[in-house]
C-alpha cells in the first residue's frame, strides 16, 4: 500500500480533515495534502509520526494503537510553545482525546470505588500500587472531592491490584485503572504528596471518558480557552 493510500485511509477512518490531521501531528496541512496527492513520498519516520498522533501504528496493517500516545505531541507541544500557541492546542484537545478513549486502552480495569478518593489512593500505595492521578482531580490539583463521574487512576499493573473489587451490576460509583506508562511517567507531578498527571493530560483523559464525564470536561476546556488558569470548581 502506497504512502498516499495509507494516510488517506487512516484519516479517513479517523473522519479527520487534513486540517484536522495536520494539526495533531505539528505538520504542515500541505504536507498531508501533498502526501495523499502522490506528490512527496515521506519518509517511514514521517508516516509513523503522523500515524501515531491519530492513534495508529505501522505495521502490515493499519492497527488501532490501543495507547496514550496521542496525547504526547500536544501536551509536548505545549510545554514548548509559547503562551500565544496554547488557544490553538486545546483547541484540538477533544479530537485527540476521541483518538484514545480511556474505556479501550490495553489494561484497564473497572473498579468499585466505596470509600472516599484519598482513602482508595491510601490503599492502592499500601500495595505499592503506584497510584497516578487523572482526569478532572488532576485538572484541579485536589483528590478532596471527586468531581469525575469515573475517576481515572494511573497504577503499575491493574491486574494486581487487591484493595479495591471489579465492579458489578449495583455498583455506584466506577474507577477506572489504567496501566502506568512511560508517557505518563513523564507528565507526572506531585501535588500535596499526592502523584498526578499534569492538568493537561488530567482534561484529556477526562475528555476521553465516556458519558457526562466527558460534557463537563467540554465545558471546563471552554473555559480555559477563555481564561487559561481556570480550575474546576
Amino acid at each position: 500500500m502506497s504512502a498516499a493510500s495509507l494516510l488517506t485511509r487512516m484519516r479517513t477512518r479517523r473522519g479527520l480533515s487534513m486540517n484536522a490531521v495536520a494539526a495533531l501531528a505539528g505538520v504542515p496541512a500541505s504536507t498531508i495534502s501533498r502526501i495523499e496527492a502522490g506528490k512527496i513520498e515521506p519518509t517511514v519516520a514521517m508516516l509513523d509520526r503522523i500515524a501515531t498522533a491519530i492513534g495508529f501504528r505501522l505495521d502490515a496493517e493499519v492497527t488501532e494503537s490501543g495507547t496514550d500516545a496521542p496525547f504526547v505531541a500536544p501536551l509536548r507541544r505545549l510545554a514548548e510553545g509559547s503562551p500565544d500557541a496554547r488557544g490553538a492546542v486545546l483547541a484540538t484537545f477533544p479530537i485527540v482525546a476521541a483518538l484514545a478513549p480511556v474505556t479501550r486502552r490495553a489494561g484497564v480495569r473497572r473498579v468499585e470505588l466505596t470509600v472516599a478518593l484519598p482513602e482508595a489512593l491510601a490503599a492502592l500505595r499500601s500495595e505499592d500500587a503506584g497510584p497516578v492521578v487523572s482526569s478532572l482531580e488532576a485538572f484541579a490539583s485536589d483528590v478532596g472531592v471527586v468531581r469525575s463521574f469515573t475517576p481515572v487512576v494511573y497504577v503499575t499493573d491493574p491486574k494486581v491490584v487487591r484493595s479495591l473489587r471489579d465492579v458489578s451490576r449495583g455498583s455506584s460509583t466506577v474507577m477506572l485503572l489504567m496501566p502506568t506508562t512511560d508517557n505518563v511517567r513523564a507528565f507526572t507531578r506531585e501535588v500535596d504528596g499526592v502523584a498526578m498527571v499534569s492538568p493537561e493530560w488530567g482534561l484529556l483523559d477526562a475528555l476521553a471518558s465516556p458519558g457526562r464525564q466527558a460534557d463537563v470536561a467540554r465545558t471546563v476546556l471552554e473555559a480555559s480557552l477563555v481564561r487559561p488558569e481556570t480550575a474546576v470548581a
